[in-house]
């Protein structure tokens, strides 16, 4: 059933790094609700521009506080709805359908594997949530985060990942902070033998990744020539977020399309047509 919900916003913080924003609402059932890979389908409007538009915009859920209630998203001001959005005062109401999704990041805890996310920009928070939910159900699990970015002040989304102990792992183009690179010369070598040898098999690796599509095709590349089981959030534009508009169409290996929003937004990488 498609929940159209109407929040109350509890803080909206800006970040280091600019044009980047994190919004905490209140909403029990979302909180208790959403998985990792899930995401909201936001209408943002002020008397102002109430009505200036019809499509709303997805946003990955970043945080989940099921005992408080509270759900964060994290999103950069980029168009009319997010700089909306990012004027909203604490006690404003947010007006989002969710969670929304059909199929999430599939990990199991309790497997003998490395864990590990690979993420640029808006792609990480959805791995931030899987990387603390793998974390919380098995504090033993190992776990990274490769995240990247063109310059550490804009690397985002790693927020109480190490007090989970996640390993983190940052790639920036000009070498400011980490590896100097792209995220794929930061999972390169975690993916060479011995340290995961085959596949998913014990002490292997399972990958989750999103981002880019050009990031998330190179990740996906790297692992199937790794024999590295991988799954892909696709981020293509989702106007209504329930499958009705048709505008988030992908077209998958077998010929089949299938609609992101409620097929999805996750898949296994082989399945992915990367065009």
């Amino acid at each position: 059933m498609i929940r159209k919900r109407t929040a109350t916003i509890v803080s909206v913080q800006a970040l280091a790094a600019p044009g980047h924003y994190v919004l905490t609402f209140d909403d029990p059932e979302t909180a208790r609700d959403a998985r990792p890979g899930h995401f909201i389908a936001v209408g943002a409007t002020t008397p102002a521009n109430a009505g200036s538009s019809i499509l709303r915009k997805p946003f990955s859920i970043y945080k989940v506080d099921p005992d408080a209630g509270l759900c964060t998203i994290l999103f950069s001001v980029y168009g009319p709805t997010t700089s909306t959005m990012a004027l909203y005062k604490p006690g404003d109401k947010l007006d989002f359908l969710g969670p929304l999704g059909g199929r999430v990041f599939d990990a199991d805890p309790q497997a003998a594997v490395h864990h590990v996310m690979v993420g640029g920009g808006y792609g990480v928070p959805p791995l931030n949530f899987l990387a603390k939910t793998i974390k919380a159900a098995n504090p033993s699990a190992k776990v990274t985060l490769i995240y990247g970015a063109r310059s550490a002040n804009l690397l985002v989304g790693d927020d109480g990942l190490r007090e989970a102990g996640v390993e983190i792992i940052a790639c920036t183009d000009d070498g400011s902070l980490g590896v100097k690179g792209r995220v794929t010369d930061g999972l390169a070598p975690l993916l060479a033998p011995p340290i995961l040898g085959a596949g998913g098999a014990s002490g292997g690796a399972c990958v989750y990744t999103c981002g880019p599509t050009p990031m998330m095709r190179a990740v996906a590349e790297l692992c199937m020539a790794h024999n590295t089981p991988c799954q892909v959030s696709m981020e293509t534009p989702m106007p209504c977020g329930i499958g009705i508009c048709v505008g988030c169409v992908l077209k998958k290996a077998d010929g089949t399309f299938s609609r992101t929003c409620t097929d999805g937004p996750v898949y296994p990488a082989t399945e992915v047509t990367w065009q």
